[in-house]
């Protein structure tokens, strides 16, 4: 079973994403559960899979990383004996620690076939940056993939400047930059970062 932990700040196009992850592999074949982690008591998340026909999980009211690690162990272990997907795609909140969540559900899955793939905002990178820079490393210093969305938004000096500062905090990470709103960069990003 693949696993992929999406994970960026709140608002960075995870859920735009991870879609198209999921129809690049349903699209080979493959059968899909997406794992979602809602901080909120509505679902909106879930139900933009939901229409869009991929199957999901919701996980509500925490945070997978901490409040609700139990549950995640037990929507994990159900989802492989019951559901038996060949890849779960699991979107913490936007406020979560994405190398945490390998943490919680080592054991119960084989690493070898987890990846993490950071979303960083190119739109809104400066300010988080700025307001939330610490965590932003945290964030996605454990990643094996990065992926900045949004490109249709900034200048490319502004795509430079992120790619450094990626560079410079993700050494040796592979970088793509896409735009979940026009598609720009999806079809390499895809290729290279999904297990097809």
């Amino acid at each position: 079973m693949i696993i992929h932990i999406v994970g960026g700040f709140l608002g960075s196009g995870k859920t735009t994403l991870l879609i198209e992850m999921a129809k690049a592999y349903i699209d080979k074949g493959k059968t899909v559960v997406i794992l979602e982690n809602e901080s909120g008591e509505i679902g909106v998340d879930g139900m933009v899979l939901e229409n869009n026909g991929l199957k999901s999980v919701e996980l509500a009211n925490g945070c997978i990383c901490c409040s609700l690690t139990g549950s995640l162990q037990a929507a994990m272990r159900y989802i492989e004996t019951e559901m038996k997907p060949d890849v779960v795609i699991i979107e913490p909140t936007g406020l979560a620690l994405p190398h945490k969540v390998v943490e919680i559900i080592r054991g119960t899955v084989d690493e070898e076939a987890t990846t993490i793939i950071g979303i960083v905002d190119a739109k809104r990178f400066a300010g988080l940056l700025e307001k939330k820079g610490d965590f932003l490393r945290m964030q996605i210093s454990k990643s094996n993939v990065l992926w900045i969305n949004k490109i249709d938004t900034v200048e490319f000096d502004t795509i430079f400047e992120i790619s450094s500062w990626l560079r410079q905090t993700c050494p040796g990470v592979q970088i793509y930059m896409v735009s979940g709103k026009t598609g720009e960069g999806m079809k390499e990003a895809l290729a290279g970062s999904l297990i097809l």
